[in-house]
């Protein structure tokens, strides 16, 4: 997985479409088309939730929340986060990421203050890249990769877990 500061990252909650690429995101409202340009609020991975966008930046090992009009909420950054891709919230606002870097998937509480690892290599979890929750259910999916080491040379392949939050 390769991901730049040229990579797009796109999320919508319904109402709004968040746009993210080098430097700026577009904020564009779906129920009149107007569009906002926020300068130096960009992401590699992004979420909309409640009239906030959350975001991952990868090469950076940083996660995000500023406000819909780009005032920043916090930042977090904490040894457990390497390389972070995907980004979702759960239905109570709880910030899921793909930590690539070391094969976990952490949450990090709505004040964005702390991060707990749920998910890890020990779980198969190898190298997650996308995550989703449907805040109905509170099914979760990641998409990662799985090792098959039972032939002589070992192989991986793209793979998507799933599980009940």
């Amino acid at each position: 997985m390769h991901l730049s500061h040229d990579c797009n990252a796109i999320a919508s909650d319904g109402q709004m479409l968040v746009i993210s690429s080098t430097g700026k995101s577009t904020i564009v409202n779906l129920n009149d088309n107007s569009h906002t340009i926020l300068e130096g609020v960009w992401a590699d991975g992004i979420a909309l939730f409640k009239g906030n966008i959350y975001g991952t930046i990868f090469y950076e090992n940083k996660v995000f929340c500023y406000k819909i009009t780009g005032e920043p909420l916090w930042t977090f950054q904490h040894h457990d986060i390497v390389k972070p891709g995907g980004i979702i919230l759960d239905k109570n606002g709880f910030v899921y990421i793909a930590s690539y870097g070391n094969d976990r998937i952490l949450v990090i509480p709505p004040d964005g203050k702390t991060c707990k690892t749920i998910l890890s290599d020990v779980d198969g979890i190898i190298h997650p890249y996308a995550i989703d929750i449907n805040r109905e259910t509170g099914m979760m999916i990641v998409s990662s990769q799985i090792r098959d080491d039972s032939y002589s040379m070992v192989k991986s392949y793209q793979t998507a877990f799933v599980y009940k939050i």
